[in-house]
């Protein structure tokens, strides 16, 4: 089974996490051994991320957890439970435990680390890894003024002092694990992570923090403290891979994520994102560590994805143990949801117009999916989409003007409007893109996206000439539209583009793009492609998966989809029931501007 379908979610988005960054060489990774060692969740994190990269990559990677089974996995080729006194051969050796001491509130704390940094050390002198990576902690730096950021040398208090016993402890590991390396030939690169969010009942966040918040318990925080960097499990092990692969031997890096947040700034964030009431106390919540600088680990071309406030959202659902799909709920200031309300009505009124004038149409794209997989709107999606055949198409844009309420705008009929497709507006809405809030001049409501499938030459070169001519012509529209260079990946080609560009007016272009998406409109090839849309290089597909709708849940209501829905999905999506990844799920379009004034109960 694959590992993908042992994991939960908030699993499989930290497991995954490596592969949205493409700047690190996985590759040299081939046929490595790794041993992962602590104990504890989040040496079984970094366990997953291994062999979720193993199984993906095709690396045929060896991954060892030490001393922990895991109840997940089963031994096999790729993985094996073996005790440091088993280990032979690894080229990565990845200690994690420590991170788990972020307080040493006790001498049996304090020697209990000491024994196991001992225990560990004199393991790997006889084994003598290619690499070995200590995950230490940004508590080692002491206790530094309220607004300073340390560098990775740079301490603020290393005395020897009872109040500052976690930093005590960790220059000691650290030291331990230097000295060992030394004198055994092996070599050491240190990661110290500052207060990592995660829903792992070791770590302080999740014991002082999160596990109250989930048993809704009082939260009470001190008045005054210096300023810590947080840091969610995703970036940590994205670090770790850039600790294995691109950071220095016997050098330390510091991993934060962005931003600095004081006691007093994490209570107002406990208020925004969880609408709970926090008190404030001398006594009251402070985390272990420090403001840091990571600017050493970044100028390798790390740096992190989840921000803090995110990565709270994300840790307390973990931890609270809800098979729901997760997703962000402050999209839109908001407004999502009365959003994806208003598009629903949008959705009724187009179906009740193909309804009346027997015209065939599906759902398209997204809003497909979401039928198939939610029964509704996708929970983040935050736009709809329908799609014809192109007579349909034309059959319906010629009845719109007639069946249109009066507070829906046909976009085509704007001068300004470039769009290869049909965009319906709300009147009296504002939802600005990005890219239409340039234009002043072109109606920026609530919209609904009607997109024609026209037929493409049957197989062979002409029909991927007649996609990528079609493709071309349709980015030569929108850069001149917008007014930016082409960008073809091929300097020759986007010089030409260019000059195309200057050369004609863009209502010729537009008529050239037209023309090329019907170009076999009146002939029998049995395939289509998605002309207009966004998927016009996937390919074609059999005419015959468009032939037949039929009309499935979505919401409150029934709207109809392809009956071949699932090849169809299947060739837009690959796995369409694989979710995008929790940390991801923020709607997608970059709006500027929200208004859904007297909609806003549409």
């Amino acid at each position: 089974m694959p590992l993908k379908n042992k994991l939960n979610q908030y699993e499989l988005d930290t497991a995954l996490a490596v592969l949205r960054d493409k700047r690190l060489p996985l590759d040299q990774l081939r046929q490595k051994t790794a041993a992962v060692s602590g104990g504890s969740d989040l040496h079984r994190a970094i366990v997953y991320s291994l062999l979720y990269l193993n199984e993906t990559k095709n690396l045929n990677m060896k991954v060892i957890s030490v001393g922990e089974r895991i109840p997940t996995l089963y031994e096999d080729d790729d993985f094996t439970v073996k005790e440091l006194s088993e280990l032979d051969s690894v080229d990565y050796f990845i200690e994690s435990g420590f991170l788990c001491y972020t307080s040493a509130d006790s001498a049996e704390a304090f020697c209990a680390c000491i024994d196991r940094a001992m225990t560990v050390t004199s393991a790997l002198a006889a084994v003598k890894p290619v690499k070995v990576l200590l995950l230490s902690s940004t508590a080692v730096y002491g206790a530094p003024d309220r607004e300073m950021s340390l560098s990775e040398n740079e301490y603020a208090d290393p005395s020897y002092a009872l109040s500052n016993l976690s930093a005590v402890l960790f220059q000691c590991v650290e030291n331990i694990f230097a000295g060992a390396a030394h004198t055994h030939d092996f070599a050491v690169t240190t990661l110290r992570s500052a207060a990592v969010i995660a829903p792992f009942e070791e770590l302080e966040i999740t014991k002082s923090y999160l596990r109250p918040l989930t048993e809704d318990k009082a939260l009470t925080f001190a008045p005054h403290g210096r300023k810590t960097t947080y840091l969610y499990i995703n970036d940590l092990i994205t670090a770790l891979y850039y600790g294995m692969l691109l950071c220095k031997e016997s050098e330390v890096y510091n991993v934060g994520g962005e931003g600095n947040f004081s006691p007093l700034m994490l209570a107002a964030v406990t208020e925004e994102l969880f609408g709970v009431s926090v008190g404030i106390a001398d006594d009251g919540l402070r985390i272990h560590g420090c403001a840091v600088s990571c600017d050493k680990l970044k100028k390798l071309g790390w740096s992190p994805l989840v921000n803090t406030k995110d990565g709270l959202l994300i840790a307390k659902n973990a931890l609270s143990g809800s098979d729901k799909v997760f997703m962000f709920s402050d999209s839109y200031d908001g407004k999502l949801s009365a959003v994806q309300h208003t598009l629903l009505g949008f959705l009724k009124e187009v179906d009740r117009i193909c309804r009346k004038h027997r015209i065939k149409y599906f759902l398209g794209g997204g809003t497909l999916l979401g039928a198939v997989r939610h029964k509704g709107f996708i929970p983040w999606d935050d736009d709809a989409d329908v799609m014809m055949l192109r007579e349909d198409y034309e059959r319906f844009l010629s009845v719109l003007p007639d069946e249109l309420p009066g507070y829906i705008t046909n976009q085509n009929t704007e001068e300004a409007n470039h769009f290869a497709f049909t965009k319906l507006r709300l009147d009296d809405t504002i939802l600005s893109t990005e890219f239409t809030a340039r234009f002043d001049n072109l109606h920026n409501g609530v919209f609904l996206d009607v997109l024609a499938q026209d037929k493409t030459a049957k197989k062979g070169l002409a029909q991927k000439l007649h996609m990528k001519m079609t493709a071309q012509l349709r980015w030569l529209v929108l850069n001149k539209w917008r007014g930016t260079p082409m960008n073809a990946n091929n300097k020759v080609i986007s010089f030409i583009g260019d000059v195309i560009k200057a050369i004609f007016p863009l209502k010729v272009l537009e008529k050239m793009q037209n023309r090329m998406m019907t170009r076999y409109r009146n002939k029998d090839t049995g395939v289509l492609y998605d002309s207009m849309g966004r998927n016009v290089e996937r390919g074609a597909f059999p005419e015959e998966w468009l032939a037949e709708a039929v009309y499935v849940d979505f919401e409150d209501t029934k709207l109809p989809i392809p009956k071949e829905w699932d090849k169809y999905l299947s060739y837009l999506y690959g796995d369409y029931m694989e979710m995008i990844p929790v940390s991801e799920r923020h709607v997608s379009h970059e709006i500027v501007r929200i208004d859904l004034g007297r909609f806003i109960d549409y």
